[in-house]
């Protein structure tokens, strides 16, 4: 799969970040949610006009 990753380094030297759960865990949580159709409904979002 290509999916992004996320480089907490900043948060962890400026705020003292710590993450508290392991990625697969959070992966799972929203495949999960995926399948299930959570969320709450939002707008769609606006096109942008090219030119």
């Amino acid at each position: 799969l290509r999916l992004p990753l996320m480089d907490c380094a900043r948060a962890r030297t400026e705020l003292g970040w710590r993450s508290t759960r392991e990625a697969t865990e959070v992966l799972e949580e929203f495949l999960e949610g995926m399948r299930q159709g959570a969320g709450a409904p939002t707008e769609p979002m606006r096109g942008r006009k090219a030119g």
